[in-house]
């Protein structure tokens, strides 16, 4: 597969501010609740994270690439590892082009 037409430029851009929505929101709803302990807060962020992500592709607010389903999967993922402060977009997009073998734009 050819990581071209699965990555575009769009999805790279998107991811982003797609994270920081996804930090703004979780820390709303963990302070709402009160989540503080243990693996929730990361939980409250992977699903926050991956709502707005096919939010954002279902409203047209991202473009990505073929197949579809597999490239929203990647971007929630990818928003979901950045809004955890586990990995920043651009180690990530290193790591995607490494993995893929894809030329640096």
């Amino acid at each position: 597969m050819d990581p071209q037409m699965l990555f575009t430029t769009d999805f790279w851009y998107m991811a982003p501010s797609l994270s920081a929505v996804t930090v703004f929101i979780a820390g709303l709803i963990n302070g709402k609740f009160n989540i503080v302990d243990g693996f929730w807060p990361q939980l409250v962020a992977w699903i926050t994270g991956s709502v707005l992500s096919v939010a954002a592709w279902f409203f047209g607010l991202v473009t990505v690439g073929e197949p579809t389903w597999l490239a929203v999967v990647v971007l929630c993922v990818v928003v979901g590892l950045s809004s955890n402060g586990i990995y920043d977009i651009p180690t990530i997009k290193a790591f995607v082009d490494k993995l893929f073998g894809a030329k640096k734009e």
